[in-house]
């Protein structure tokens, strides 16, 4: 068994990664909740029992078939209704009982790029076309559990998710105890998924069957803008071996985080520390299966960045980084479940992905590290530049992005010849314009509009045999 190499000293290489705007807009009880309270025509709170809200998403862009690095160019598009409820007991102000939904109804004229897409990281997942619809979410809520507010217990469909998808960025079957008070917060919930809810791909691939999850996050808020917290997945995969699932993995995912803003200086940081121990069956392309392999592996990701308000568009500099273990075989190494992506979706701005809006990265065999540049040009808008630089662990090993089969292929049988060697994946660009209008009240309710622009190239490395590659999106969202 590999033994972890000294994360600290890792953690220290990195420099951390504050928010990069980032987040799909929130819709549903947890945005309404950061509303100003409504008032009755009397001028006292009325009572809600039940509430209804509408998303619509509107995306086209320009670039390579189902977002895989070297594939055919393509124009895509989607849209996206998407109505979600939530049903009160008594009522909302202090609801003992809450019910909760939300639905897709899609269409996408291909599987290319949509950040609107919750667990982007599956590759073995079949993506609907066309029209198709998805129930999420739909999970029952008991609050004030001994009549204590900071208790609660759900159990349905529902979605995980973080500041980063490292951790849990889809939505399952689950069972959820959850703790929140001023100063530290968590839960603890297991659960396992048993269909897509879809109405054209309803059946899971065999890499997300019967695989169960406990997981748990523990976060305390030691100053007004410090906050360290610590995360812990056990994952068992049941499946049966499959040459469509490779790999099953059983064992633990574990973890700590640290945040901070409004530091001195103006300044704020994220750092992400992420561990996984345990074994690994793999079934290869034979069919033969070759069962109990040690698989242990780290990754550490960041940003640390300044914001200068007394300069015009109040620009922010931010460096980030990310890097994991180096493999020391196919079983080894930090990888992503299919549960967990490399989205950023922070509360309160638009989503993105850790290097850029196009290039998905698995988090195994990588690293990177680069420079953001983010601006206000108004109140209501941001102009971002990311420039970062990928590289292999081990220049042998498996390639660490989203890219065809037939390019993996290729260049394995390079590597066999010793041809294609070389470390350096290559620079990612990319540029982002977001723009949020001033939110208009309707009959008691926030109407919100933003559009996101994203235009992200690839100059192709040593380590790619694909060439250069980009593509051009645009992405309009309305809440109501």
């Amino acid at each position: 068994m590999k033994a972890h190499p000294p994360l600290l000293g890792a953690l220290l290489a990195l420099a951390p990664l504050p928010a990069a705007l980032a987040a799909e807009e929130i819709t549903g009880p947890e945005a309404d909740s950061q509303a100003s309270v409504r008032l009755a025509a009397d001028g006292g709170e009325p009572v809600i029992t039940s509430e209804f809200f509408n998303k619509l998403t509107v995306q086209t862009g320009y670039g390579p078939e189902d977002s895989q690095v070297g594939r055919n160019r393509e124009s895509f598009y989607s849209l996206r209704y998407e109505p979600s409820f939530a049903w009160y007991s008594p009522e909302k102000r202090w609801a003992k009982w809450m019910v909760y939904g939300r639905l897709w109804l899609n269409y996408d004229s291909s599987q290319s790029s949509n950040l609107a897409n919750e667990s982007t990281n599956n590759n073995a997942r079949e993506q609907a076309e066309g029209w198709y619809a998805e129930l999420r979410e739909l999970y029952v809520k008991r609050n004030l559990i001994g009549d204590d507010p900071r208790f609660s217990l759900s159990f349905g469909r529902q979605r995980f998710n973080d500041d980063y998808g490292i951790w849990w960025d889809d939505s399952l079957e689950s069972l959820r105890f959850n703790y929140q008070d001023s100063f530290s917060d968590g839960f603890i919930a297991v659960g396992q998924k048993f269909h897509n809810y879809n109405t054209d791909v309803n059946s899971l691939p065999a890499s997300e069957e019967r695989t169960l999850y406990v997981m748990g996050q523990y976060a305390y808020r030691w100053s007004s803008n410090h906050q360290v917290g610590l995360r812990l997945m056990h994952e068992n995969d049941r499946s049966d071996h499959d040459i469509d699932d490779r790999y099953d993995f059983k064992g633990w995912r574990y973890g700590l985080f640290f945040k901070g803003e409004h530091l001195p200086l103006d300044s704020d940081y994220h750092l992400e520390l992420a561990a996984l121990d345990g074994t690994m069956d793999n079934t290869a392309g034979n069919g033969v299966t070759s069962t109990g392999h040690a698989s242990r592996g780290w990754a550490a990701l960041g940003e640390i960045g300044k914001r200068f308000d007394h300069l015009p568009w109040t620009p922010r500099l931010a460096l980030r980084g990310g890097l994991t273990d180096k493999p020391s075989d196919d079983n080894d190494g930090f990888r992503l479940n299919p549960i967990q992506s490399d989205r950023i979706t922070r509360q309160g701005s638009y989503s993105t992905r850790l290097t850029s809006s196009f290039v998905a990265l698995d988090l195994r065999n990588l690293s990177y590290y680069g420079l953001a540049l983010q601006t206000r040009p108004t109140p209501r808008s941001a102009l971002d530049l990311r420039l970062t630089q990928l590289n292999l662990r081990d220049d042998q090993g498996t390639l660490p992005i989203r890219m065809g089969a037939d390019y993996r292929a290729r260049r394995q049988d390079a590597l066999a010849t010793g041809q294609g060697k070389g470390d350096n994946v290559g620079q990612m660009i990319d540029l982002n314009y977001y723009w949020k209008m001033f939110p208009v009240a309707l009959d008691g309710k926030r109407l919100d509009v933003n559009t996101l622009v994203s235009a992200s190239y690839l100059n192709a490395g040593s380590a790619l045999n694909t060439g250069d590659d980009y593509q051009l999106s645009v992405g309009i969202v309305i809440s109501y």
